[in-house]
């Protein structure tokens, strides 16, 4: 009898998953279509496939927590993602009870599925035996008796097509607002904030260290009578820094006992799968500063593995510094992970409580002290404000006619009511976010919190679906909205400089096709794909906890800040703001499987 139900479970759960994996639903007349434009054969395969694979391993066992909350999580972000993602809203998961039936089935289904590819993979890790052969190729020997020229060699041998074909560089919209503040030409920063000194044209929108940096190099090659060369200079920089911290970290990795083949695969991420290339000449800030996420993250996996000591503290000081300055929110991925070493670090917490007070101090002495000083105006308060601005732009634009004339006067003071609901755009809040009226009163800004916060309690489905539908791409690996810098920017050519590209375009062709195409092909675009990497961090953090190595979980914190950083942004599933943790993850993923392989190693021995 036993057998006669797990028979039934497995052909019910195989049903689920297949058509939760196969098939699409729509609102219109409750069609479900497959993907597979009604193959009967390939559905067919699949389900008995997914039959077997239950047959097989779904066994009765003891379960683990930590992978029923993972699996939980994952099913639950694949069911309301996918209904976000078709009709921008939970309707293909509440709409009546056919569409919950539907989404339960599915989630049951996903939920036995994760929990079974969790426990797989964690038992592959734990038990797996990698032998590390003597290898006769002299290459490798090479490689690994000097990882870090040899990396910087191949990186940046692969990366000089991109570099010859986009030269100078590759500018970007930001970029070449921050060049022409330097220039002392006017822009749309300016007109967002309260100027300090109507004469100073850099503020502080983008890092003004950055600002400097970029404009500085321009300046010096329009010196010379050549942009081009000035933005030469600056993409060298960039690059250098990145190719030598990639190059930094794959020694390191060598050091710490990483197997070679572990090495030699991250080698082969970051020198050829066209985002880091692109991003490496492309002239954003995120660069850099992904350059230095990365460091800090190594720095705290040392201090963590191997103890702290003067020399460390003071290279964690600089480090976080610049992540403080490299990048306006910088200091919220310092505050949200380094306290946390205060507790894995008990012995040595006297020493990181000195550094983390010096970072504030630096941070307030910089923003409030150097930068006024210099008459730097700050950034506008509009940028931390995307989530409420999204909620209320939604509520007006479903719900214009109900709101009360009062309410109608203070949203209006704020973002403008009029075309507010126009302007609302569920994946971008820049359209509405733009219209803040920099004069608002404290008065003002208090007036509409008030107003926001009695419209959660009227609208509070409108609240929810403007926020998952401004964040959902973050965690749900079924949509791309994948894009790299390759486009000719006219700006700076609208501004009356000579800035333009110099080799034929049919080569730029070509790397744009490449980079473009990457994302969509299998297994190897999920490199790049925005959710599945969320769901990487996500697994890493429950091994961590069931291999009992909590202590390590402070490494992991700042991909976890830049995560609830994107949550905050104005822009669902931008691959700018999850670039440090994308670019971070092979090193984090290598390093921490090598502490649980070690662990392993050492309870062996005993």
């Amino acid at each position: 009898m036993k057998n006669y139900w797990h028979h039934i479970k497995c052909f019910l759960l195989a049903i689920g998953t297949s058509y939760g994996l196969m098939m699409e639903i729509t609102l219109d007349k409750y069609v479900v279509k497959s993907r597979l434009n009604n193959d009967s054969f390939a559905l067919l395969l699949v389900g008995l496939l997914f039959f077997w694979f239950y047959e097989k391993f779904l066994k009765k066992e003891k379960r683990n927590r930590v992978f029923q909350v993972l699996a939980f999580l994952f099913s639950f972000l694949l069911v309301v993602g996918y209904s976000y993602d078709v009709v921008g809203n939970a309707l293909l998961v509440d709409k009546n009870i056919y569409f919950f039936l539907l989404s339960f089935v599915k989630f049951v289904s996903f939920y036995h599925l994760f929990y079974l590819g969790i426990s797989f993979v964690y038992q592959w890790i734990t038990t797996y035996k990698m032998k590390e052969k003597v290898t006769k190729s002299k290459i490798i020997r090479t490689f690994m008796n000097h990882p870090f020229l040899c990396s910087f060699l191949v990186i940046f041998i692969c990366y000089l097509p991109y570099l010859i074909a986009y030269y100078p560089g590759i500018m970007c919209n930001d970029p070449t607002n921050q060049i022409k503040e330097v220039m002392g030409i006017h822009t749309r920063y300016m007109d967002s904030v309260i100027l300090r000194d109507p004469n100073m044209t850099i503020t502080n929108f983008n890092p003004v260290l950055h600002t400097l940096l970029i404009g500085g190099c321009f300046k010096f090659g329009y010196t010379l009578g050549s942009v081009n060369f000035g933005i030469f200079i600056y993409v060298l920089i960039q690059m250098f820094i990145m190719i030598a911290t990639f190059s930094f970290a794959i020694s390191y990795m060598k050091k710490e006992g990483v197997p070679k083949i572990f090495l030699i695969l991250t080698l082969l991420i970051v020198a050829l799968v066209p985002a880091f290339p692109y991003y490496a000449i492309a002239t954003n800030k995120d660069t850099i500063f992904s350059s230095f996420i990365l460091l800090y993250i190594l720095m705290i996996y040392d201090i963590i593995k191997n103890g702290g000591s003067k020399k460390k503290y003071i290279f964690l000081f600089i480090v976080s510094l610049l992540v403080i300055l490299s990048r306006n929110n910088g200091i919220y991925t310092i505050l949200l992970s380094l306290p946390f070493l205060l507790i894995a670090e008990k012995e040595k917490r006297k020493s990181i409580l000195v550094v983390l007070v010096g970072l504030i101090a630096c941070y307030i002495g910089y923003g409030k002290v150097l930068l006024p000083n210099l008459g730097i105006s700050d950034t506008s308060i509009r940028e931390m404000l995307s989530i409420p601005f999204q909620q209320t732009a939604r509520v007006v634009k479903y719900h214009k006619e109900e709101i009360p004339t009062q309410e109608r006067d203070i949203i209006d003071k704020i973002l403008g009511f009029d075309d507010l609901g126009e302007r609302y755009d569920p994946s971008l809040a820049d359209d509405v976010k733009d219209r803040y009226n920099k004069y608002a009163t404290k008065e003002d800004l208090k007036a509409y919190f008030q107003v926001w916060f009695q419209q959660f309690f009227r609208y509070p489905v409108n609240y929810l679906d403007a926020t998952i539908s401004n964040v959902y791409g973050y965690f749900y690996p079924n949509t791309s909205k994948w894009y790299i810098y390759t486009d000719y920017n006219t700006r700076l050519k609208e501004a009356g400089f000579d800035y333009h590209f110099v080799t034929p375009e049919w080569m730029r062709e070509k790397l744009t096709d490449f980079g473009e195409y990457y994302p969509y092909i299998p297994i190897l675009g999920m490199i790049v794909n925005i959710g599945f990497v969320v769901w990487i961090y996500f697994l890493l953090f429950g091994y961590l906890l069931v291999n009992q190595k909590g202590r390590y979980l402070p490494v992991l914190l700042p991909a976890f800040s830049l995560i609830l950083v994107c949550v905050a942004s104005p822009a669902n599933t931008y691959f700018r703001y999850a670039q440090p943790y994308i670019f971070a993850l092979p090193f984090t993923v290598f390093l921490l499987y090598q502490i649980i392989m070690k662990e392993k190693k050492k309870y062996e021995k005993k």
